[in-house]
């Protein structure tokens, strides 16, 4: 942090602006923690007007800026209610399912009550199988190869797998670690490390793909949905289960046994389907309609971003502009 002292001739508030224009990116240190010299930011050259006109240059700016902010306020206050929403429609349809069912007391403090016909049962009984990856992979990393899946391909938004980044490895084909942590279509994952609790349900992959061990693999018994599973395991009673087990001791971590014990509300094989088909389309609905919200904030950055470098660098005529009263 530098500290600067304002000359007469320069408004504090143009220069507030000028400097979102600045490359300051290119001019930090290309060190493994970049930073910033006084001698390179002393050396960045200041386009400037006469001190009238950068004051009227910052007054229209704080007049369009504000504007901007303002919609980019309410945009976010969609994003929130929809992800509110989100978290919601999971969390009912879950504890209640979609037929109206009658409930009772269970007894257990995890699920007090649950719909007539539903058992309470640990995720360890619909599970078949439970295992993580193993450190030591990178010796495999390749540019090209079998997909290869970290925390990062798991998201709270979604029970679906993130592929926009992902790791390459060329596994040899002897190696025991890959058909011990090797994917099937409908396997769940769970992040145990980190972000605690993130969940994805494998779709069906065009390759071979593997998990590192940050992350618990976990295949379900034929007679259990797997996106059912995935759903039930993100709920708010699931997640709130798995803090609870992860900041118990010394490492904010899951153990795999921690993922077996989570309390699930678990209806008919058939009522699974019926919640998973809802939650798909429902969930998909909101999820593009805050992808819609992103695309315009991103367009009001860009928008907020281009007036700024417009009016400083002199491409947008301000001579004519009269400040309002409060503003001049």
């Amino acid at each position: 942090m530098f500290h600067t002292v304002q000359r007469k001739d320069y408004s504090l508030e143009y220069l507030g602006y000028w400097s979102n224009i600045v490359p300051w990116q290119e001019i930090a240190t290309q060190t493994a923690l970049p930073s910033l010299t006084q001698t390179d930011a002393n050396n960045v050259i200041v386009g400037y007007p006469p001190l009238d006109e950068q004051r009227r240059i910052a007054s229209w700016l704080d007049l369009q800026t504000h504007r901007i902010d303002k919609r980019r306020e309410l945009l976010g206050k969609k994003r929130e209610l929809l992800r509110d929403l989100r978290i919601n429609l999971i969390l009912e349809v879950l504890a209640s399912g979609l037929r109206g069912h009658e409930k009772s007391p269970t007894g257990l403090c995890d699920l007090p009550e649950l719909p007539l016909g539903w058992t309470a049962s640990h995720a360890k009984r619909l599970l078949r199988y439970v295992t993580s990856g193993s450190r030591g992979w990178a010796k495999y990393y390749a540019d090209e190869g079998d997909l290869f899946l970290r925390i990062g391909n798991l998201t709270r938004e979604t029970i679906d797998l993130d592929l926009s980044d992902v790791k390459y490895v060329a596994l040899p084909s002897k190696a025991a670690e890959g058909k011990r942590t090797r994917l099937r279509e409908g396997d769940m994952l769970v992040s145990i490390t980190a972000d605690l609790g993130s969940i994805a349900v494998a779709p069906k992959l065009n390759k071979p793909a593997y998990v590192n061990q940050h992350i618990a693999l976990c295949r379900a018994k034929d007679s259990v949905h797997p996106r059912w599973l995935g759903y039930a395991m993100c709920s708010p009673q699931s997640k709130r289960q798995m803090m609870d087990f992860g900041y118990g001791g010394t490492k904010i971590q899951l153990s795999l046994d921690d993922v077996r014990n989570v309390w699930l509300a678990v209806p008919p094989l058939d009522e699974q389907r019926e919640m998973a088909a809802f939650l798909d389309a429902r969930l998909d609905k909101i999820a593009r309609q805050i992808a819609l919200i992103d695309q315009l904030d991103d367009l009001l950055q860009q928008q907020r971003q281009a007036i700024i470098h417009e009016a400083v660098t002199g491409k947008i005529d301000l001579s004519a502009y009269d400040p309002p009263a409060e503003m001049a």
